[in-house]
C-alpha cells in the first residue's frame, strides 16, 4: 500500500515518474477510435464536457451501442454516452445534457481552490 492505514500523508516521492505523455492512439488505430476522437461535445455545461474529454484523452470513453431513454421525454433517443437527456430536450430546456443542471446555473460551473484564489488575488490588486 502507498499509505498506511490512518496516514494520511506520505513521506516520500513518486518512485516511478513517466518519461512521455499518454498518447490514445499509440497502438490503437481502429475505426472506432477514431470516431470517438472524432466527436463534437455539445449541450454540456463546461464542468461535464472537461468530464467526456479526459474520458476521450485516456481510453476511457465508452460509447453507447444502443440508444438510451431521455430523463425529460421518455423516449429512447439518447445517443451520446454519459448524457441523461437527448439533445432537443436539452435544447429545449436549457439544461445540461449529462448532469442535467439548467445553463448558466452555479452548480454547472463550480470554481476550483485555484479559480476562487486568481480572483482573489485580481481583487486584491
Amino acid at each position: 500500500m502507498s499509505t498506511q492505514s490512518g496516514n494520511v500523508s506520505r513521506s516520500r516521492a513518486q518512485k516511478h515518474q513517466n518519461a512521455t505523455a499518454f498518447k490514445n492512439t499509440l497502438h490503437d488505430t481502429t475505426v472506432q477510435t477514431k470516431k470517438i476522437l472524432n466527436l463534437k461535445i455539445e449541450n454540456v455545461c463546461a464542468r461535464c464536457k472537461d468530464i467526456i474529454e479526459w474520458k476521450i484523452k485516456y481510453k476511457k470513453y465508452k460509447p453507447l451501442t444502443v440508444p438510451r431513454k431521455c430523463v425529460k421525454c421518455e423516449a429512447k433517443t439518447v445517443k451520446s454516452a454519459y448524457h441523461i437527456a437527448c439533445s432537443a430536450c436539452a435544447e429545449r430546456l436549457k439544461i445540461c445534457a449529462k448532469c442535467g443542471a439548467p445553463e448558466g446555473s452555479e452548480s454547472s460551473s463550480q470554481m476550483t481552490e485555484e479559480d476562487e484564489n486568481e480572483a482573489e488575488a485580481d481583487q486584491e490588486s
